[in-house]
């Protein structure tokens, strides 16, 4: 029964009696629910199994296994009955219902992570938390665990071999071990870390309010070498072909080997660069705070520019051969990544400092109006749009069927990606400028509350 508490429980216990291995015992049961082994009074865990097996078959098939021969579920194929039954689902139930013990699940925990295994591997599970949560208003959402820095949090994480790593204002770089939150290591600089870490065969790159690229060991927390630029660096890390890229306020983008630290070139730009690069068949975007973009080769030399009306502070993305990004003018850009002329141009109700996220033929980006809007990336039309409670500047990601994306009025969202329904959402105590990282089913997040706090996606 589910209680009021929404704890689901067992009951009845009128005929329960202890278990003795190697004893015999009464047949008790309802016909049906019970396997064979307990007909003949030898009923061990493994009944339990088999029990829990049929009842799930009756609630997938509504076919009363009272009403049927006994052991008669091959007989009756669930995805046969309930084609909406995944084939992952069946075998978990089918295996349940082995008239053999010994062929059945040797315990309820081997069961359980066979059915979350099959929940994840289709969705489902997802899909149901997600429904769970939004009826339940997100007051049942619990972090899994927090991590409380000195300052607040308003870069996103990285997830790395075990460890998540997240900088602050609090002038430090956090190693955390993803699965308790406890503390790695931390590493400090001399300025306010709001960039992303990026990693690279076993380094952490990051960048700071020092004017400095730091590379440092995931293993010690050492520093490896660092990279002097002449401003404050906001722009994160982009590691490909051997380099790092990035943007400083020193008004260029600098390529750098990450093996030796040296440059290996500087593009010299307009204004300061705090749009993150974004590397795609051997070019570089990013813009500046001017409203330039810039489409850069791997030499370092200019390919084309496009000018925004005002600045592009948010990180490109290029998805089929279209470059999209955001600015302060209130426009939501596609331009051809090989020309740069405009493919289509959006209008959102605000600027945007949020990065666009491309999924199944949509782009999603926030805007300082307060919306998450999804577009259609061939007509360029508004596919839905998600009202937040103040400004989004945390850029959205999507995972499997649903998109998380912070919010300024201090929540983490998550909505169905096709359609933006909402399914939960959860509240932390600052706004949230950082974007959400989501690794093998958890949602990392950072708040200006000082908190990273992790949560089931």
């Amino acid at each position: 029964m589910v209680n009021p508490t929404d704890h689901i429980i067992l009951v009845d216990f009128g005929i329960a009696k202890p278990f003795q291995v190697g004893q015999k015992g009464t047949m008790i049961g309802t016909e049906g629910y019970s396997p064979p082994e307990q007909y003949r009074g030898e009923a061990g865990p493994l009944a339990d199994i088999y029990a829990l097996g049929a009842a799930i078959h009756h609630a997938l098939s509504r076919r009363d296994p009272r009403l049927e021969p006994p052991f008669s579920f091959g007989e009756r194929p669930l995805r046969k009955i309930n084609p909406a039954i995944s084939a992952e689902l069946e075998a978990v139930i089918n295996t349940a219902l082995q008239y053999n013990p010994d062929d059945r699940f040797h315990s309820a925990e081997a069961m359980k992570e066979s059915l979350v295994a099959a929940g994840r591997k289709t969705g489902i599970l997802n899909r149901i938390s997600g429904a769970t949560a939004s009826v339940q208003s997100s007051v049942g959402i619990k972090p899994l665990w927090v991590f409380q820095c000195e300052d607040e949090v308003r870069g996103a994480p990285l997830y790395y071999e075990g460890a998540v790593y997240i900088g602050s204002y609090d002038h430090n770089l956090y190693s955390l071990n993803a699965a308790d939150g406890k503390l790695n290591w931390k590493y400090a600089t001399d300025g306010g870390v709001v960039t992303r870490p990026a990693a690279f065969e076993g380094d952490i790159f990051i960048g700071s309010e020092d004017q400095r690229l730091h590379v440092i060991s995931a293993r010690t927390g050492k520093v490896n070498w660092t990279y002097y630029t002449e401003g404050r660096v906001y722009s994160s890390p982009r590691i490909a072909e051997g380099h790092v890229f990035f943007g400083s306020d020193d008004q260029h983008i600098h390529a750098v080997n990450v093996l030796s630290g040296r440059a290996a070139w500087r593009f010299e730009t307009a204004a300061p660069v705090r749009s993150t690069p974004f590397v795609a068949h051997d070019t570089v975007f990013a813009g500046c705070e001017n409203g330039d973009f810039y489409c850069v080769d791997f030499r370092g030399e200019m390919k084309w520019h496009y000018k925004a009306k005002m600045a592009v502070t948010s990180s490109p993305c290029e998805a089929d051969g279209v470059v999209y990004f955001g600015s302060l003018d209130s426009s939501f850009y596609a331009l051809d990544a090989r020309a740069g002329w405009v493919i289509w141009r959006f209008r959102i109700g605000k600027g945007s400092i949020a990065s666009p996220y491309t999924a199944e033929g949509l782009v999603f980006i926030g805007s300082a109006d307060g919306n998450i809007y999804a577009i259609d990336t061939h007509t360029s039309k508004e596919v839905w749009r998600f009202k937040t409670d103040h400004q989004v500047s945390s850029s959205p990601v999507v995972y499997k069927d649903a998109l998380y994306c912070g919010s300024a009025d201090g929540n983490i969202y998550c909505l169905e990606a096709r359609t933006g329904r909402l399914r939960w959402k959860f509240a932390t105590k600052g706004p949230i400028t950082g974007s959400p990282l989501v690794y093998d089913d958890i949602v990392y997040i950072g708040s200006t509350d000082h908190f990273l706090y992790t949560l089931l996606a």
